[in-house]
């Protein structure tokens, strides 16, 4: 443990910094994760006609019930 208050101080300063960055990083691996998957789904749904037709069925429905 350092002794000095400008090594604690500095020491305080980069363990938040090296936080902050954890954070930040995590938070765009997992949104890029996200849209990875989005991409697939849309994919499997466009690929597959019956799947298709059950997703334009079930967006209709939504659609129609605020109608």
């Amino acid at each position: 443990m350092p002794d000095s208050l400008y090594s604690l101080i500095i020491s305080g300063v980069v363990s938040v910094l090296v936080l902050w960055l954890v954070f930040f990083v995590v938070r765009k691996l997992i949104g890029a994760a996200l849209l990875v998957a989005l991409a697939m789904g849309i994919w499997m749904v466009w690929n597959d006609p019956g799947l298709l037709q059950q997703w334009l069925d079930a967006v209709k429905e939504v659609f129609d019930s605020y109608v």
